[in-house]
């Protein structure tokens, strides 16, 4: 009986450590094939908001006023049926002068979530680019982010959409803030840059991506889905397209800085895998099965009992072999992280005992995160009514 339980324990954590191993050599060995563009393409950044904060949102566009791309942006701004002042500072704002050409686009009734907003400037036909950038109404670029977006993207033909490398913009001092800050700066850049060398990112971060224009209209837009990063990007790997990470594309976004709202947040992406899961189905039963094991997988790590949690019971059972696998992960993901700070030359600022810290802080988030991803699946199951779930 005690071997069978040992086993059971075992698949969870076997699991966790086979991937990150294999993320590892995939970044350690492997290297993705592009081509170099020759030109690069006219860029449309779309940027849909909702009551937001006006000094946010106008320090976001002034952010992408300062980008060096070396063609002129065309910048729509999607204000989703805001009722606060921000839409009346805005227009004061887009009156005065400016490098990147500006349109908004109001919408008098809110969509009730993202991807709609996006999709109404699919429709209105204004969108001259060759890419689509889409970037959080809270989300500050640094000044060459959009030019490394759109150089990565452009460079692989099959590639639909890459994302950038996000920072915590206000989440430092506080525990909530800090779990943030690890969970950006090292294990989550560096498993999607391992990931890129497969050219399948299956997570892009929807605050600051650029997606291909050809490939959005054969894949379609973002509106049916809660959390629409997720969805059309398994929807797009479903389809045989590529998906990529930037590291060079640097930007910083504002972080729930409340556990309600940071709660919020998980319960809403762990409902979006569920979602992004059944659009593959729809796509394919061919590919819907092909991701069933990866689904499951990361089902199993997201929905059990974190490690903290787990780790009084195992040693008060003497239950060593699922410990000694759950120190090598934590290991795996002390290397990982540290070779990719490196490799990239810690464009992140980090210290030693920053990247030291990590794994102690990836331990912490599990903790955070069960309970939410576990209300996040149920949402998606019991079809609970979707909605922005930020404002």
């Amino acid at each position: 009986m005690r071997e069978l339980i040992v086993g059971i324990l075992m698949i969870s954590p076997a699991i966790t450590c086979a991937l990150t191993l294999g993320l590892l050599a995939i970044f350690l060995f492997s290297r993705r094939h592009t081509v170099e563009c020759e030109e690069l393409p006219e860029v449309s950044v779309l940027l849909p908001f909702y009551n937001e904060e006006a000094g946010a949102l106008i320090k976001a566009l002034e952010h992408i006023e300062q980008q060096n791309y070396p063609r002129q942006l065309q910048v729509v701004v999607i204000d989703d049926g805001s009722t606060n002042r921000t839409p009346a500072l805005l227009a004061k704002w887009l009156q005065q002068p400016h490098l990147q050409h500006y349109q908004l686009l109001t919408r008098k009734r809110n969509g009730g979530r993202k991807g709609p907003a996006l999709d109404h400037a699919l429709a209105s036909g204004v969108l001259k680019g060759d890419v689509y950038v889409v970037v959080d109404s809270d989300t500050f670029i640094a000044p060459s982010g959009i030019l490394h977006l759109a150089s990565k993207l452009w460079r692989d033909p099959r590639c639909a959409a890459v994302c950038g490398s996000l920072s915590p913009e206000n989440a430092r001092g506080t525990l909530l803030g800090d779990v943030q800050f690890y969970e950006l700066i090292g294990f989550h850049g560096a498993i999607r840059s391992a990931q890129d060398r497969l050219g399948r990112v299956p997570i892009l971060s929807g605050a600051f991506v650029a997606h291909r224009a050809s490939a959005v209209n054969t894949v379609g837009g973002w509106g049916h889905w809660l959390v629409e990063d997720i969805a059309w990007c398994w929807k797009a790997l479903a389809m045989d397209f590529h998906t990529g990470y930037a590291a060079d594309a640097m930007a910083t976004t504002q972080c729930p800085q409340t556990f309600r709202a940071f709660l919020r947040q998980r319960r809403r992406w762990a409902r979006g895998r569920v979602e992004a899961f059944i659009t593959v189905w729809r796509v394919s039963t061919r590919k819907g099965l092909l991701f069933a094991p990866w689904f499951l997988m990361t089902s199993m790590q997201l929905l059990l009992p974190p490690g903290l949690v787990m780790l009084p019971l195992l040693i008060y059972f003497q239950l060593w072999p699922p410990i000694v696998l759950n120190m090598v992960t934590l290991v795996l993901y002390l290397l990982i992280s540290y070779l990719y700070l490196t490799f990239y030359r810690n464009r992140q600022n980090a210290t030693l005992k920053n990247i030291l810290l990590v794994p102690v802080f990836i331990l912490i988030l599990e903790v955070f995160i069960w309970w939410p991803n576990i209300l996040g699946y149920w949402d998606e199951i019991t079809g609970k009514s979707k909605s922005w779930l930020t404002r």
